[in-house]
């Protein structure tokens, strides 16, 4: 690692967080919907129907993924009235907050793959911990949306970081471990900040702010449980796949959630679906 560029890329970014002039993306108008609509406990499926219509780009994004193998492996739909009577409004929410995020809002020109590493990672994260959430009978919509946007600070950081070094010409002298590095210590402090200017539901921030605690996470503990339980589970899946039922069952992040040997084994069902679905998202 770059000491000397860690610890001046460092002293700017604090000091873009103590004047509050950190720059950071927005978040998608139709995103900021897609999760008004959720929050909202009056909406209904012809909400969901028209807010994504009134988008065609993402009415097709929603299309393409529920017409793939991982949600509709027997026939084909053809309206999104369809597909939400099919899949219902959940899957539909989660397939759409995955097409309007990711990689492609982040500018971090030269370090994509770093980016769509975090993102894939986030998608795994997010099913695997909706899916521990539902055995546990805890709230499935929450879990999802806090693992799918509790490290959104790395990306960020990263995008920050390579404006600061770009502006001092020295994009070409930063490494990889240094770019972790920075990820690591400013990703709770930056996706704090994010979450405030994106408005973003209570129950994410918390999530942001307490996953590295050591201590209990007032609010959202059961979430944060899961979502460390799912990173086991996700760890795998980006790897080769080859789970162990009785090693994972072992595992103290397992233990913490209170999964089971049986529940581990519901799970280990799942995998290849959950699999599938991950391809599914990231198209």
């Amino acid at each position: 690692m770059d000491q000397v560029l860690f610890d001046r890329i460092s002293q700017t970014v604090e000091q873009c967080i103590t004047d509050k002039t950190l720059s950071l993306p927005m978040l998608p108008k139709v995103t900021q919907q897609v999760m008004d609509l959720v929050n909202d406990p009056d909406s209904d499926a012809s909400d969901l129907t028209g807010l994504i219509q009134s988008d065609p780009a993402l009415a097709g994004n929603v299309m393409r993924i529920a017409n793939s193998a991982a949600y509709s492996p027997n026939a084909q739909m053809t309206s999104l009235q369809q597909a939400i009577a099919r899949l219902g409004m959940q899957n539909i929410v989660e397939i759409a907050m995955a097409a309007t995020m990711g990689p492609k809002m982040f500018s971090v020109p030269g370090f994509e793959s770093v980016v769509k590493d975090i993102w894939q990672s986030s998608l795994a994260i997010a099913i695997w911990a909706k899916e521990i959430a539902r055995i546990g009978r805890r709230n499935v919509e929450s879990t999802f949306l806090c693992g799918l946007l509790f490290q959104i600070g790395r990306p960020v950081m990263l995008q920050t970081v390579l404006a600061q070094a770009d502006a001092a010409t020295e994009t070409a002298a930063l490494d990889l471990e240094t770019l972790q590095c920075l990820m690591a210590k400013y990703q709770t402090r930056v996706g704090s900040e994010l979450a405030k200017q994106w408005q973003l539901p209570v129950a994410v921030s918390q999530t942001i702010n307490g996953i590295d605690s050591q201590g209990p996470v007032a609010g959202v503990q059961d979430i944060v449980d899961a979502i460390k339980a799912a990173q086991v589970f996700a760890a795998i899946t980006l790897t080769d796949r080859h789970y162990d039922g009785d090693v994972l069952s072992a595992d103290p992040a397992i233990v913490e959630v209170n999964l089971y040997s049986d529940d581990v084994e519901k799970l280990l069902n799942k995998a290849d679906s959950i699999h599938d679905t991950l391809g599914a998202l990231s198209l």
